[in-house]
């Protein structure tokens, strides 16, 4: 979780607009996102935006965990790169 929260780091500390801000709270293996908007639009666009987000740095990380287990020790490459 704290990786996931990196990765958002950047767009928690510069903001693309004023009209909405978003919060990260992080409780063992629990991460919350909590948006404020000032219109039901802003809310819409910052939800749309980190839940992209989000997504894509969940596929990131079962990417990676794909990676590492397909090269454990006692696992055999049987790729023809």
């Amino acid at each position: 979780m704290d990786a996931i929260a990196q990765g958002l780091g950047p767009e928690l500390r510069h903001p693309a607009g004023e009209r909405a801000t978003a919060k990260i709270v992080i409780r063992g293996r629990k991460l919350s996102l909590r948006f404020e908007a000032n219109d039901s639009a802003a809310l819409r666009a910052i939800m749309s935006s980190y839940l992209r987000l989000l997504v894509a740095s969940l596929n990131v990380s079962d990417s990676l965990m794909q990676l590492e287990r397909s090269h454990a020790p006692g696992k055999t490459d049987n790729s023809t790169d």
